[in-house]
């Protein structure tokens, strides 16, 4: 059978918990029934963002925290398309950090995966946003400082319609994941646990799993912020992990509320680029049609 949305072999480091998001979204992509040319990929700076290049879908390599203003544009002009943003922590929740609250808030339809491993891979080691504080890296020999965000409460309180946290010891329930929030009408923020045996070794897999709580077994998803809150501060508040998705409702979506609900063919004039690309191609090729 041909893999349709392989477009190479992915090439992280040994255990990096980015393949297991690689295969659950190509998975999620499969099982929806979707085709390469029905999504969008937009990716920003980090390891986890290489995903771009392995899957076959349209794609948009964005500059450093930019994912959510570029897949907003895309999905402003042609709402039909699924768009996906992909971050690491560092990416989403510091210089992006400010585009998740405002894009959660205008409610903009489209899906935000940031995969979390508590560390700025690609730049070697430097802490990120969620490192944990007293956490020895190889800038902190003596423990780092400062306290962590809390993405799930910060997307919660920015008015996201979706809002779920995975991890990268439980495949199915990831995949499961994404498709809910792919299906979702609205703006999903997926927070994933991850691993970077490399960087950030002395937190594993292994680890997570003695410290996580799927919140469907204990009534989620909620509809109510209040409640959703509630739920994530009682089980954080006992050093655990909220895994599942946690809040869903319903709201107009931005498109919606700009009237911006089909594709913007009129502002590309493709008379004017065909009048160009044939003077270019007679130039090149000296020849009169």
């Amino acid at each position: 059978m041909v893999d349709v949305f392989e477009r190479a072999k992915p090439r992280w480091c040994p255990g990096c918990g980015n393949f297991i998001v690689y295969e659950a979204l190509k998975k999620a992509f499969y099982e929806l029934g979707l085709r390469p040319e029905e999504i969008v990929l937009v990716c920003g700076i980090g390891c986890a963002t290489f995903i771009w290049s392995y899957l076959n879908t349209n794609a948009l390599k964005a500059i450093h925290g930019r994912v959510l203003p570029a897949a907003t544009g895309i999905k402003l002009v042609n709402p039909s398309l699924k768009v996906i943003g992909v971050s690491g922590d560092g990416d989403a929740y510091s210089i992006g950090c400010n585009h998740l609250i405002h894009t959660a808030r205008r409610n903009v339809d489209l899906t935000y995966i940031v995969v979390d491993n508590g560390v700025f891979g690609n730049t070697r080691g430097q802490p990120s946003p969620t490192t944990p504080t007293h956490s020895i890296t190889k800038i902190t020999p003596r423990g780092w400082p400062e306290k962590p965000i809390n993405p799930i409460l910060l997307a919660l309180a920015s008015g996201a319609t979706f809002v779920a946290q995975g991890y990268v010891g439980d495949l199915n329930n990831l995949k499961k994941i994404f498709k809910d929030a792919i299906n979702h009408h609205g703006f999903s923020l997926i927070n994933i646990l991850s691993v970077c045996p490399t960087f950030n070794p002395t937190r594993t897999i292994m680890q997570l799993r003695r410290e996580i709580v799927y919140v469907e077994e204990i009534g989620a998803p909620l509809e109510k912020l209040e409640d959703a809150v509630n739920l994530v501060s009682s089980i954080q508040r006992e050093g655990k992990h909220p895994i599942g998705v946690i809040l869903m409702r319903d709201e107009p979506t931005y498109n919606e509320l700009l009237g911006a609900t089909r594709k913007i063919d009129n502002i590309i004039d493709y008379g004017k680029i065909h009048e160009i690309s044939k003077r270019e191609l007679e130039l090149i090729l000296d020849v009169k049609y």
